[in-house]
């Protein structure tokens, strides 16, 4: 029997050979198109290391020099200031650690021999509470920290697993200046959820480096992040601006962002959601073309063989043993060409992504799985249906048909 089959398909070679064709191309459209939505909805189910609501940021630039010790001791003020806010739980003050900003600052570290890349987020021990971090494993920043000569450093979860196997806390590593040939040692003291810029942004891996000092004299921006009560957002951005200037000089700085970062959340995921509705849009187009193209192409091959069918009835072929044949063949011919498209897909992971960056676990087995599905379920129904109306037509009318 299994003899015979595959010697029917091959006496078909170039009608299959066309709908062969057909459905490789159905499929590697189906593959992609499948790989890329269930990637963008794992990435939008990353979770956050930070929780940024009722979270008050103030971003304050540099106008003129200010010696760096004056600057420290004025944001030292400011700090204090914000804090003695009835409505304020905790302040904080950062460099390019702030949510839905895509300021970023690298460095190169290692690891024994293998260089280590993220992103540098310079905080001081009252980000965590501000932005409620919480450790998956070892523990946030402390006022024992301050001063060592091996100095801390917090990571994100996909650095811990990519480098240390999930093992990271106690680990070191360091970093060279290229110029003076300085070397400065990090010890892992915690490890925290990826940190994201927006919703559907796949997260850059990241350190958190803990500040001994302000040093807001040595940059041209720096963060002022503030959480307020539950729903007290309001209160803070009404009296903050005063606040600052009150207290920092207004000939030396100048405040260039004052907002929640919930505000901002919703700001950088619209426009992140309009540059992707057009992707939606073309994505279902995509799918209605290849569920109306599959439906065509297996309808128009079985009514080419209602000869062959009528044939098959006047042999002594029933009915559910000619839709059996005609749904086997048909995804015998849509398997050999998903396989080859799979083949091809598994190799494609490693193409991606500019940063060299893997898909997220599960995105690929899940999207495989899903498309395998799809595909099957797409190849019966666009051949039971033509296939049933085929099987009940008589012999002798179908005979007529050439």
């Amino acid at each position: 029997m299994i003899r015979l089959f595959f010697k029917t398909l091959w006496n078909n070679k170039r009608r299959n050979i066309l709908v062969f064709i057909e459905l490789f191309m159905i499929s590697f459209v189906l593959v992609n198109l499948t790989l890329y939505l269930v990637s963008m909805y794992s990435i939008y189910r990353i979770k956050n290391c930070y929780d940024a609501h009722d979270v008050i940021l103030i971003d304050i630039n540099k106008k003129n020099p200010e010696s760096e010790k004056i600057a420290e001791v004025s944001f030292q003020n400011l700090k204090k200031v914000l804090a003695s806010n009835s409505f304020v739980e905790s302040v904080s003050i950062s460099t390019n650690a702030v949510p839905y900003n895509y300021s970023i600052s690298t460095t190169g570290f290692n690891y024994d021999s293998v260089e280590i890349g993220f992103a540098n987020r310079e905080v001081d021990i009252d980000y965590g509470r501000v932005m409620k971090i919480i450790p998956l494993k070892g523990r946030w920043f402390n006022e024992t920290d301050l001063g060592k000569a091996v100095h801390p450093i917090v990571i994100t979860n996909e650095v811990s697993e990519k480098y240390f196997k999930g093992n990271a806390v106690g680990e070191r590593i360091y970093e060279k200046d290229g110029r003076s040939g300085k070397v400065t040692n990090y010890e892992i003291i915690g490890v925290v959820d990826r940190f994201k810029r927006n919703d559907i942004e796949t997260p850059y891996p990241a350190a958190f480096i803990l500040k001994d000092s302000v040093k807001a004299g040595s940059s041209w921006q720096t963060s002022v992040l503030i959480l307020t009560k539950e729903n007290k957002t309001s209160d803070m951005l009404a009296s903050a601006e005063s606040q600052v200037y009150s207290t920092l000089n207004p000939e030396s700085w100048t405040i260039t962002s004052l907002n929640s970062l919930d505000n901002m959340r919703l700001q950088v995921n619209n426009e992140n959601y309009q540059r992707n509705y057009l992707t939606v849009i073309l994505a279902l187009f995509v799918v209605i073309n290849i569920f109306l193209g599959t439906i065509g192409i297996l309808w128009y091959n079985t009514n080419l063989r209602i000869h062959e069918i009528g044939i098959k009835r006047a042999l002594g072929s029933t009915g559910k043993g000619i839709k059996r044949l005609l749904v086997t063949e048909n995804m015998v011919i849509a398997g050999v060409g998903l396989l080859i498209v799979l083949l091809i897909v598994l190799q494609m992971p490693m193409l991606v992504n500019y940063r060299g960056d893997s898909l997220e676990p599960g995105v690929l087995s899940s999207s495989i799985a899903i498309s395998v599905v799809s595909m099957i379920i797409l190849v019966f129904l666009s051949t039971w249906i033509p296939a049933t109306i085929a099987s009940k037509i008589r012999p002798a009318i179908a005979l007529k048909t050439e």
